[in-house]
């Protein structure tokens, strides 16, 4: 394999999602972009898939449209090549290297708050996000909502009492998308209830803990659950 080659096409790829993020958030369409280019919307999704070069002039006019530097499709570029872990063979590699990506829905502020704790307490690595309602992370999930500096999380640690999205239905609408169906949810709940637990893990629940009313117990499950996924059978945070 031409490492170099690969690398390039996710360099490629880096700076198309760049421009897609950005189109996104400014409110333009591909047909937009294209006719500003003089171009099809067809070719302005291909330089966003990677599946056409994007030359220096063209760079360079995305640059103008936007109102950036050029520079700016190549910012967080690093960052993005730290994330990715790396296959070895037909083996996934243990030793993680790069920070657990983590997305907490959760709406209590306290309870926010206790998690927090735990998670800088604990000795795992990782990088946590916030969503207080499941429309916006279904949003996310689904790539509505886009940004390269906010990675497809590697586990989802889920309060069963969240506005908008009742908990179960939540879970459910996740695992029965293909394409974010594979993210490990782990249920968070103040409930001790068998079936409740018994609902969770028929709708594909990955985990479920019990915060409880002790910190250093909720604290030491939390701990032995993000270990487990990091250093055991976490996939690599591979790019969608």
């Amino acid at each position: 394999m031409n490492t170099n080659l690969d690398k390039n096409h996710q360099i490629d790829c880096f700076v198309g999602k760049k421009i897609r993020e950005k189109r996104v958030q400014m409110g333009y369409t591909l047909s937009d972009i294209g006719e500003i280019l003089g171009v099809s919307h067809q070719q302005v999704q291909k330089y966003e898939l990677a599946q056409s070069k994007i030359t220096a002039l063209i760079l360079y006019q995305f640059s103008k449209i936007f109102s950036v530097e050029p520079s700016y499709f190549f910012q967080g570029c690093d960052l993005f090549f730290e994330r990715q872990q790396k296959l070895e063979g037909d083996f996934i590699k243990i030793n993680r290297q790069a920070p657990l990506n983590v997305i907490l829905v959760e709406d209590d502020p306290s309870d926010e708050f206790i998690l927090r704790r735990a998670c800088e307490e604990m000795d795992v690595s990782l990088n946590l996000f916030v969503f207080h309602e499941g429309g916006s992370i279904i949003d996310f999930l689904r790539n509505r909502k886009i940004s390269i500096d906010f990675p497809r999380p590697d586990i989802i640690l889920l309060d069963l009492n969240i506005p908008q999205h009742e908990g179960l239905s939540f879970l459910r609408e996740i695992k029965r998308d293909k394409n974010i169906c594979d993210i490990p949810v782990i249920v968070l709940t103040n409930s001790i209830n068998f079936d409740e637990m018994l609902s969770c893990y028929r709708s594909y629940a990955s985990g479920f803990i019990w915060k409880g009313y002790k910190y250093d117990d909720f604290k030491s499950h939390l701990e032995i659950c993000m270990k487990y996924w990091s250093d055991v059978v976490a996939l690599p945070s591979l790019s969608k």
